[in-house]
């Protein structure tokens, strides 16, 4: 019987004459074998290589059969394991089949029998085998376009991923650079989510932050520790505790308050404003920034000591015009975002516009592209007299809710297309890419005639 599988069969039995006989069997029918008469070094063979599958009988000294069954199984259970017996241990081959035994062989051994039960357990295993490796392969494509949130397949990205994983590991503070939109958040909820899951996940925008109120939104105060205090309130590094603090936009930090924030650093202590009781930093710090700090502390705004204690451990973002590949990749994503906040699908971008859409800088980087996604999802590929790509406006717009502005150009657009096709709904949920059920819901939504564009045809 020809096999064309790889691997080899590892055959365990203590009688030499037996373990000889069956060895040479399946080397007649092209297996490739190892045979070993020492069940302790059976198992360790099998923690260490990768077989197709195991014969073993169940009387053996030191080690019987069942206990090598059981070693087998909990190394990998869906490696098949055939066991011999004897006439009067049929009972326990039964048992063993139970314990999870592929099949068992009653002595003497019948060559045809044998070889019928291995072939069928060979081709389980091949099975097995060939199922992990597809397992595998998704999981490897998906890390590679996909990882705790982040999107990308371009080599800067998977060194991205990389050094993430390697920084969770650790518990030094963290600096995130790069520019507006590349997505620093996000690498700090990727470092958080592996280090620390558990725990709450607390950031803070510096630049949104009074600056009279950082030091007590930062490490909170006691009641009466100023004017306007009428209770105590915990600070963001105390709620961060067991979890990550995420300062963003650090270089807006006051220069006041750059010292203290340096001295909580160093000594992993900090007290709220008006209290002398020390609390313990329990948190990973991570912060970001948007501009060269270097920058910053030759001009005197950021001090250079803190610049060093936040840099312990250092991740630059690449922008997005360095990773143009990904693109296409974040367009369908975003496209698929926005689309299932919606009852009715949105087609797939046209080539033109894909192409066109990779050809742009992105100086607001992901963020940018996210908003001109959405817009396209909304207002369609070319809508005239619309924003602009930029988000320009020839006239500047009246004061208005921006929903209430996306209802008002979604309206315009509707209207023109169903004049265009004198009110076919048919053709028109063609061209939007609507269900017809999606299409009569924002016809009836913003009181649309039909009858009136029907009628411009008929006259």
């Amino acid at each position: 019987m020809t096999q064309s599988a790889t691997g080899p069969i590892l055959v365990v039995d203590d009688d030499q004459y037996l373990l000889s006989a069956i060895g040479q069997t399946l080397r007649l029918n092209e297996y490739e074998v190892e045979l070993q008469s020492s069940p302790v070094a059976g198992l360790h063979q099998v923690r260490n290589g990768l077989y197709l599958a195991v014969i073993a009988d169940i009387r053996m000294p030191v080690l019987d059969g069942m206990q090598l069954l059981a070693g087998i199984t909990a190394l990998d259970r869906d490696l098949p394991v055939i066991m011999i017996t004897g006439h009067g241990d049929v009972a326990l081959a039964v048992q063993a089949i139970r314990n999870g035994a592929y099949d068992f062989l009653e002595k003497p051994v019948d060559e045809e029998v044998l070889l019928s039960s291995l072939h069928r357990a060979v081709e389980k295993r091949q099975l097995v085998l060939e199922n992990r490796r597809l397992q595998e392969e998704l999981l490897q494509q998906s890390r590679q376009s996909f990882f705790r949130g982040m999107v990308g397949c371009h080599p800067l990205m998977h060194r991205l991923y990389d050094v993430v994983e390697k920084v969770a590991r650790e518990y030094d503070p963290v600096l995130l650079t790069g520019e507006t939109g590349t997505g620093k958040e996000l690498v700090a909820r990727a470092i958080h989510q592996i280090a620390s899951p558990q725990g709450p996940f607390v950031g803070v925008n510096m630049a949104a932050l009074p600056e009279e109120m950082v030091e007590s939104e930062l490490f909170g105060h006691e009641r009466g520790a100023f004017t306007g205090a009428v209770a105590g309130k915990v600070g963001k590094f105390e709620f961060a505790n067991g979890g990550t603090i995420f300062l963003d936009e650090i270089c807006s930090l006051p220069l006041t308050l750059q010292g203290k924030l340096l001295r909580v650093l160093e000594e992993r202590l900090f007290n709220r404003l008006g209290s002398n009781t020390v609390l313990p930093l329990q948190a990973r710090v991570i912060s970001a920034s948007n501009k060269d700090l270097a920058e910053e502390i030759g001009a005197g705004r950021f001090r250079q000591d803190l610049f060093y204690r936040l840099n312990a451990l250092s991740i630059d973002i690449p922008p997005l015009r360095k990773r143009r590949e990904d693109i296409p990749l974040l367009i369908e994503y975003f496209r698929k975002e926005y689309g299932r906040q919606r009852p009715e699908p949105v087609p797939p971008f046209s080539a033109a516009l894909l192409e066109s859409l990779c050809t742009r800088d992105w100086p607001g980087n992901i963020r940018e592209l996210r908003n001109e996604v959405r817009r396209i999802c909304i207002f369609g590929e070319e809508p005239e007299g619309w924003p602009e790509t930029d988000g320009g406006l020839t006239e500047k717009p009246p004061h208005q809710s921006l929903r209430s502005y996306l209802e008002q150009h979604e309206r315009t657009y509707l209207v023109a297309i169903l004049e265009e096709y004198r009110g076919k709904v048919g053709q028109a949920c063609e061209v939007l890419g609507l269900s017809r059920k999606g299409l009569y819901d924002k016809i009836n939504r913003h009181g649309i005639d039909l009858t009136a564009l029907r009628e411009v045809e008929e006259r």
